[in-house]
């Protein structure tokens, strides 16, 4: 039987927080957060339904992103993806900030195109999750969130409310992804065939991780040579795809070594690993650390 994180759904989530901070349309959730730190998944790890763009206003928190701890600020613009494993390990007394949640679902309506979706997964699963905004960009940014927020509360009031809404969404969007180009690594606007085959690749390694390590097998889904796949994944993101697949494969032997009720061993199985003594020494390998060691740290 395989561990996997808690998955929340956008209510989950922010369940805490009553009606008239929150408001939500076909997928979309806009939401006003005030102390965050009571929160019931403090310290859970959890993947979600949807992609996360939180503004904080007050106070700071610290949070792991696929096991990799960060702080984050006031003004930081913290943005995460669905498959990304998370985890909220404390927030600051008095913390307020704002929240975007959107599902892949809810950009279909909002017409934006399953490209964009892919490039959002993409640059929010890779480098730091969150940017350092000025205080002029933080504000700007609070302002096109707290205008989605409105708007996403009115849709059902006006004529042509759903139609403002979408409008208004694209708008956050290309907010969030103007902060990208100055703050973190810049969105591409028009895709490559290399760079779309990169992207393609990482998703199918994201869904396939705990059944398939072999670059052949992602190879012959996308129908290339491996040589081919590992040179175009090495020119575009500086690691073969061996070594991208490893990075995959540890995320979820980490999480799987955090629930203590499940044995060295059925942790081998769940990642078809050959025998406990194979996974032991791959994971050796890659962390420096026995998986019992990794466990032993973690608990102490």
């Amino acid at each position: 039987m395989s561990h996997v994180p808690i998955v929340f759904s956008q209510g989950d989530l922010l369940a805490e927080n009553d009606s008239r901070k929150t408001v939500s349309c076909d997928g979309l959730q806009v939401t006003r957060i005030q102390e965050f730190a009571n929160f019931e998944f403090l310290n859970e790890y959890f993947r979600s339904d949807h992609f996360s763009v939180m503004l904080i206003i007050k106070g700071s928190m610290s949070a792991s992103v696929n096991f990799q701890a960060y702080a984050f600020n006031n003004n930081s613009l913290v943005v995460t993806a669905p498959s990304s494993i998370k985890q909220i390990l404390n927030a600051s007394p008095g913390f307020e900030g704002i929240v975007v949640t959107f599902t892949a679902n809810f950009l279909a309506l909002a017409g934006v195109n399953k490209r964009a979706s892919d490039l959002l997964t993409y640059f929010s699963s890779n480098g730091n999750p969150s940017w350092e905004l000025s205080p002029e960009d933080a504000s700007n940014m609070l302002s096109v969130m707290d205008h989605l927020f409105w708007r996403c509360g009115a849709f059902d009031v006006h004529r042509y409310g759903k139609e403002q809404l979408h409008h208004t969404f694209a708008i956050f969007l290309y907010e969030v992804a103007s902060n990208n180009i100055k703050y973190g690594q810049p969105l591409i606007d028009k895709l490559t065939r290399k760079e779309d085959l990169v992207i393609r690749f990482a998703d199918l390694v994201s869904k396939h991780v705990r059944e398939q390590r072999k670059v052949q097998f992602y190879a012959d889904c996308l129908n290339v040579t491996a040589k081919y796949l590992t040179e175009t994944v090495k020119e575009i993101s500086g690691k073969s795809a061996g070594q991208v697949i490893d990075d995959f494969v540890i995320v979820e032997c980490k999480l799987l070594l955090e629930n203590q009720d499940h044995s060295i061993a059925q942790i081998a199985s769940v990642l078809n690993f050959a025998n406990p003594s194979f996974f032991g020494k791959y994971f050796k390998r890659l962390t420096g650390l026995s998986p019992k060691e990794f466990r032993t740290d973690l608990f102490r």
